[in-house]
């Protein structure tokens, strides 16, 4: 019977060294397209070390993948030592990479930047094979088994519980699991029952959508044949798996149809608003999960809190988005759109009506976008003088937040419900709407309001 198990799961360090260069209109532009801090990882990610470190309590570390920014060899090797003050303070380390860790010749996207002045160059490449040996003693030298070619291996954490470590990145164009792959899982999970261990499992991509609108917008950042995987593990035997990738806090669940209840615990990165880790404690009956956040970084922050920062820094890119959509489609098509799992020929696909209604959100209000629907008697006055940007804003951080708050008693939710009813009216006399339709419903029943399990602070059954 397995007793008790503490530990800490930190993900997407995105780690950012400073070597690759941190002024200039090179890395100006490198940063303002992207939700991550990069000249600010490396102090984020030592204060979310500084409370693993004193926290006495617990010894074992899980680190999910995507340690660095693009693979730059200057980052792996400055994080390095960051990852040994863990072995000095006499933590465990189990760590996985993933596609943002290293780059393929050829590949179209991710290859490592240096910023020299006004000039975006090229750092370091990364194999794959080279992270292997330099990532191997967190983790895979204390693996009870490995697979080798995935680099996936499976731990003994203590007495009672084992822990999976999969590695998902493949080619970087699927990121799952081989057929050679499951079977070694398969393996592990029938030594595991054998032995009396509870076998629990971390991998980078998102098993279940972190919000149900994300498989429509980025399917190809889930794990691939996610549907399939989640209901093969959760048969056998496999509830929990704790991912990253999304940026985004959430708690799934599912319920396979042999009444096997399979959650996927999905963290933020640190380095990007909302900015959390997870505390784990597995007792006998119950999975505890706790998220901790940082109050304080070493950085000049013009006097914002650290949640005021990363959050503002969020807020630039998001409006940026917004603005390019509206008067610069090939800043967001080529220096945007990856950032939010699209492609330049996704954006260009949809440029016109990009340009529509970029142009018209940078100035409409909720009121305003009321009278056009001829629905202003559901605009409740506390928030008719917002802007449907703002509003837009609100949604989408609260989405990778994980709170979504706006209850279906709300005026936000009532507004949203109005003005997508009357869009809905309109497209369901066009012909191939339909799916149009089904998103826009996910979005009003599913984004405004979370319902439970909690995504921050919640105790599940074991």
């Amino acid at each position: 019977m397995a007793g008790n198990l503490k530990f800490y799961l930190i993900t997407d360090l995105h780690y950012y060294d400073k070597s690759l260069g941190i002024t200039g209109k090179a890395y100006e532009a490198l940063s303002n397209a992207d939700q991550k801090c990069l000249a600010e990882s490396g102090a984020i990610i030592d204060a979310y070390f500084d409370k693993i470190v004193e926290d006495k309590e617990v010894d074992t570390v899980l680190i999910a993948g995507d340690v660095t920014y693009n693979g730059a060899k200057e980052s792996h090797l400055g994080l390095l030592p960051k990852l040994n003050r863990f072995k000095e303070a006499g933590k465990r380390v189990f760590l996985i990479t993933a596609t943002h860790d290293y780059y393929v010749e050829g590949n179209r996207t991710g290859c490592p930047e240096r910023c020299e002045g006004d000039v975006l160059g090229r750092a370091t490449v990364t194999s794959r094979e080279e992270l292997a040996e330099m990532y191997y003693e967190f983790g895979p030298n204390e693996a009870i088994s490995r697979h080798e070619e995935s680099h996936s291996y499976s731990v003994q954490l203590c007495e009672g519980y084992r822990l999976l470590c999969l590695n998902d990145d493949g080619d970087r164009v699927f990121c799952g699991y081989s057929e050679d792959q499951l079977r070694w899982i398969d393996e592990q999970i029938t030594a595991a029952h054998e032995a009396g261990d509870y076998i629990f499992a971390m991998t980078h991509h998102p098993v279940l959508p972190p919000t149900p609108i994300y498989p429509i917008m980025s399917k190809r950042d889930m794990l691939g044949d996610c549907e399939k995987t989640a209901e093969f593990l959760a048969d056998r035997g496999v509830k929990f798996v704790f991912t990253g990738h999304a940026h985004m806090m959430n708690v799934g669940k599912i319920t396979t149809k042999a009444g096997n209840d399979f959650y996927d615990v999905n963290t933020c990165s640190p380095v990007g608003y909302p900015s959390a880790m997870r505390k784990v404690t597995m007792t006998e009956d119950e999975v505890q999960i706790e998220s901790v956040v940082i109050d304080d970084f070493d950085w000049d922050r013009k006097g914002k809190t650290a949640e005021e920062y990363l959050k503002d820094s969020f807020s630039y890119m998001l409006n940026d988005v917004l603005y390019s959509a509206a008067y610069d489609i090939d800043h967001l098509a080529n220096d945007l759109a990856c950032g939010f799992s699209m492609t330049p020929e996704q954006i260009y696909k949809m440029k016109v009506p990009l340009g529509i209604i970029g142009k018209a959100l940078q100035k409409l209000t909720l009121g305003g976008l009321g009278k056009l629907l001829f629905i202003s008697k559901s605009i409740d006055k506390k928030i008719r003088d917002m802007k449907v940007k703002d509003f837009i804003l609100m949604l989408i951080q609260s989405t990778f937040h994980g709170d979504e708050p706006y209850t279906p008693d709300t005026a936000e939710y009532k507004a949203f419900a109005a003005i997508t009813g009357r869009v809905k009216s309109v497209l369901k006399h066009k012909n191939g709407t339909e799916s149009a339709c089904e998103i826009i419903d996910l979005v009003t029943t599913k984004v405004l309001f979370d319902a439970p399990p909690a995504d921050w602070n919640v105790v599940l059954s074991k």
